[in-house]
């Protein structure tokens, strides 16, 4: 995945966690990682894992299309 693909995929994930009322803490207890690791994630800190991916998108009812 290229990086501006990835930092669109983070943008979305903070949109989409916004649009549903949620804090980096609730989604970080919603899929099993500390909040401190969630929002490493969402900052681009830490990459972003498919059980990451696959976890968020199940918690937050949605999905991603990945472009390369």
């Amino acid at each position: 995945m290229s990086k501006d693909a990835y930092a669109d995929l983070l943008k979305d994930l903070r949109r989409k966690r916004i649009a549903k009322g949620l804090t980096q803490a609730q989604v970080a207890e919603g899929i099993k990682l500390s909040r401190a690791q969630y929002t490493a994630l969402e900052k681009g800190r830490s990459l972003l894992n498919w059980k990451h991916l696959h976890n968020l998108a199940v918690y937050l009812k949605t999905s991603w299309t990945i472009r390369a």
